[in-house]
């Protein structure tokens, strides 16, 4: 068993990859030697995980900017040729997301199978297939474990429902949100829910609320697995039967470390993910992706706690993430407005996106929130509600999020 910063965690011994990989990237990533020189590391310096904190920790804020400087090798981190690919996403930000010639690079497939899924089983998976990851990867990890997927991503939820009806689909990938909008969507219909042969859900990408877990399971006998992952980084934890905390992959490192110093932290202590795959492709090493957790104390196998919330300003909304600056800047380039608030709201288990906009007196008000809903869309991926109002504080935020997980 392996020491991580001292502490025995029963962590697979990564000190050999750690040491391959360093010895690989450093030669073939000029992204990373040039990280490596600035901090005045060679690869002889870093022979374990140990070693590896000595690399400061790069910043997902960082990586447009990086991948933006030579396109064609994403800043120097893609160590293949980028037509070799077997497809490239784009995330906000944006950043782009390389997927090797290879099934489930991901590594979703343990998630799956921690959940129970069965060889004759069918999934639906509901996360979007279009310019980000999660549908691919999804789907690579539902087929990794062996059962066949209904490619649903997001819409068209009556043809969905048909599809779980007609073909028994016995497990569901996707935002816990959106199969609560099945649900309800199929009672509309006059469908029912409970005649389902749906038993086990998938969960990601925002939280499952207790609450929201309970129903599922008290009411359709759907058993909820909540997983954690990015479209950068694929696989970095996912819930066992016990539902406690996210058990750690064993194919990728993952660390939790000081917000300041990049040091690797003890269990129990908050601090930013961080994680180094073990790829060769594209070199990710040390890398913060600005989501704070903390290793689970006296666990029987390493484990996060869960998702304590982000390292920056940016939050999740549906899935995405969403960046105040880039909201303000969006609406402040818009013409006949005044002054705004934007709120994060959820209400029945859905996230909401509220523009609160005062017009400046000269403004039609059906064409400005027309333009600001299309502007927030472009920036964010995500169709924001626009109310027009009189006035707001003078002190008043600019950017508020009131959701609450209880």
């Amino acid at each position: 068993m392996a020491l991580i910063s001292g502490y025995n965690l029963a962590m697979p011994n990564f000190d050999h990859q750690v040491r391959d990989l360093i010895a690989f990237a450093y030669d073939h990533s000029p992204a990373l030697k040039q990280r490596m020189d600035a901090a005045g590391l060679t690869p002889a310096d870093i022979q374990s995980t140990d070693d590896l904190s000595k690399l400061p920790v790069l910043s997902k804020q960082d990586l447009p900017r990086i991948q933006q400087s030579h396109p064609a090798t994403l800043g120097g981190m893609l160590t293949v040729p980028i037509g070799s690919l077997k497809r490239i996403f784009q995330s906000p930000g944006p950043i782009f997301d390389p997927e090797p010639n290879e099934a489930d690079s991901w590594r979703w497939g343990s998630a799956f199978r921690y959940a129970g899924i069965q060889p004759n089983d069918v999934a639906i998976n509901c996360f979007g297939y279009h310019l980000s990851p999660a549908g691919a990867m999804f789907e690579e990890g539902a087929r990794a474990a062996g059962v066949a997927v209904v490619p649903g991503g997001i819409g068209a939820q009556q043809q969905q429902i048909d599809c779980i009806e007609t073909l028994g689909v016995t497990v569901y990938a996707g935002l816990p949100s959106y199969l609560k909008g099945l649900i309800d969507k199929a009672k509309e219909l006059g469908r029912d829910p409970k005649q389902w042969k749906l038993r086990i859900a998938v969960c990601a990408a925002e939280p499952l609320p207790p609450s929201l877990r309970k129903w599922f399971a008290d009411e359709y006998g759907i058993e909820c697995y909540n997983v954690y992952g990015t479209a950068e980084c694929g696989n970095m934890g996912f819930e066992g039967p016990d539902h406690l905390g996210f058990i750690l992959p064993d194919d990728a490192l993952i660390q939790v470390c000081d917000l300041n110093t990049g040091a690797p932290l003890p269990p129990g202590q908050t601090g930013e993910v961080v994680v180094t795959l073990f790829r060769r492709d594209y070199i990710l090493v040390r890398f913060g992706v600005g989501d704070l957790s903390a290793l689970m104390p006296n666990a029987a196998s390493p484990r996060l706690v869960g998702w304590l919330g982000r390292s920056g300003d940016s939050v999740k909304v549906r899935g995405l993430f969403v960046h105040p600056r880039h909201v303000d800047e969006t609406v402040r380039k818009i013409v006949g407005v005044a002054r705004y608030q934007a709120v994060v709201t959820r209400d029945n288990h859905r996230d909401e996106l509220t523009v609160n906009v005062i017009a400046a007196a000269d403004a039609d008000p059906a064409a400005l929130v027309a333009n600001v809903s299309h502007a927030i869309h472009e920036t964010t991926k995500i169709k924001a509600n626009v109310a027009l109002i009189t006035e707001l504080p003078a002190d008043v935020k600019p950017f508020v999020d009131v959701r609450k997980w209880d």
